[in-house]
């Protein structure tokens, strides 16, 4: 099962985004006992005019970018498949890093975007990989726009044992406070 959603009217090369005025979760709360492997955020391929003077500008960028889009990217994976205790009615914090549409057309497909289906069937989950490496579009060197390819592997316990991969891409931009948002997602999950 895969997703695809772009929002429309964000500019490829811009730095807005149609979003809430809320910021980001840096990355839920504090997950439970069992989550024990962290996310390892690389950066994969910078885009844009990164000549000599144009990579020392991106340099100084990529630790801010790395932490801050991966703190994104958890607040999902935290919020919606690993952070979270089970079982559980609902996974509110899931979408807390989307902007206002891709938020609304995520919660239509939370079977796919969180662990909806077995949220009442599952007593935990124990995280095996998570790993996040960043395509960066950086004119002059600025990073306006990511795309964050996305590897998360888990095995559920309780009355439905699993082991789930969730893959794909999400988009990301910043907001006009500076805060990373995901704008839209190309995701897929299996089990097996």
């Amino acid at each position: 099962m895969a997703a695809v959603l772009a929002a429309t009217g964000l500019a490829v090369v811009g730095c807005s985004s149609s979003s809430d005025s809320s910021a980001p979760a840096a990355a839920g709360s504090t997950p439970p006992a069992a989550q024990t492997v962290e996310t390892k955020v690389t950066i994969g391929s910078v885009a844009g005019n990164v000549r000599r003077p144009f990579r020392k500008n991106f340099a100084r960028h990529r630790p801010h970018l790395e932490k801050q889009v991966g703190a994104a990217v958890d607040t999902w994976l935290d919020g919606g498949f690993v952070g979270v205790e089970y079982p559980r009615d609902a996974f509110p914090t899931a979408f807390a890093a989307f902007t206002s549409t891709a938020k609304h057309d995520a919660r239509r497909q939370q079977r796919l975007l969180t662990n909806w289906r077995w949220r009442h069937d599952i007593d935990g989950v124990t995280t095996k990989q998570r790993t996040v490496v960043l395509d960066v579009l950086a004119p002059r060197g600025r990073p306006a726009v990511v795309t964050a390819r996305v590897h998360l592997v888990f095995t559920t316990t309780g009355d439905v044992r699993k082991r789930v991969s969730v893959a794909g891409r999400l988009f990301l931009a910043q907001d006009r406070h500076g805060d990373w948002r995901i704008f839209g997602y190309d995701v897929a999950k299996g089990a097996k």
